[in-house]
């Protein structure tokens, strides 16, 4: 069973999984929409990192938006065929439910009767510790960082930026209660090149390949193999990063002008 947010990555990780062969027995979206949703968020996030912060990630969205939105789309849509993806599920007729919360009573009980062995994971939403029991055998997870290192969210923009190109790439993992802090299954680096794209193609080119790694990990479960796992014995103090702010954006556009 595939655990995923709305969005065209997302279904991309569901369409890898059933070309690959995988069972999917549902398919489980998580959306908060609508403006007071938004405004729910931005009031939280705003109590735990402080206005000040919230404001200036607000504004280096809406920058980074209007700066790079066109050429961003260009980028998604060279990387991922939405209209094979979307007729690719339609065909393998996975049950799909729609949820604001993976741990609602009604959500667990659908979930349950699917019966899944296996969650794959690829949401920005919380998949809690009763959640993960649902599935008796693995719930893995993905990220388009190296973690420990860099946790969270921007993964490669913020590599970048730190001067570490090396540390671009994907992880994909079982999920724990911490963020991005479970026990490694596939870590890979991924190649820049000289013609190296924007930070946001470099994070979906991550999660384009965690999700192939993902069906690599139940298939290989399926066939009775043991995948050893490396666990994360530390997790570096300042190795979770949030949304950049206008100024950390202005900072990596002159990084990048100058190099």
């Amino acid at each position: 069973m595939a655990l995923c947010s709305d969005g065209a990555l997302e279904r991309h990780t569901c369409a890898t999984l059933v070309r690959a062969g995988v069972e999917l027995v549902g398919i489980v979206v998580c959306a908060r929409r609508g403006i007071f949703a938004r405004a729910q968020f931005l009031a939280r996030w705003a109590r735990r990192h402080g206005l000040r912060h919230t404001a200036g990630q607000v504004l280096g969205r809406i920058y980074d938006r209007a700066r790079n939105g066109r050429r961003a789309k260009v980028e998604l849509e060279q990387l991922v065929n939405e209209a094979a993806d979307r007729e690719t599920l339609t065909r393998a007729r996975i049950p799909v439910l729609e949820t604001d919360s993976y741990s609602r009573p009604e959500t667990t009980a659908a979930i349950q009767r699917l019966d899944p062995d296996i969650f794959v994971v690829h949401t920005k939403y919380i998949v809690g510790r009763s959640v993960r029991a649902l599935a008796p055998v693995a719930t893995i997870g993905g990220h388009p960082g190296i973690t420990p290192f860099y946790r969270g969210s921007y993964s490669p923009f913020w590599a970048l930026l730190r001067g570490e190109p090396h540390m671009v790439g994907c992880t994909v993992f079982l999920l724990d209660d911490g963020i991005d802090t479970g026990p490694i299954l596939f870590q890979e680096r991924l190649s820049l090149g000289p013609d190296a794209t924007s930070h946001l193609a470099l994070a979906w080119r991550g999660m384009i390949r965690q999700a192939e790694l993902q069906a690599q990990a139940i298939r290989r479960l399926d066939a009775g193999e043991c995948i050893p796992l490396r666990a994360i014995r530390s997790v570096p103090d300042d190795s979770y990063f949030g949304p950049p702010t206008l100024r950390d954006l202005l900072r990596y556009r002159r990084q990048r002008e100058v190099g």
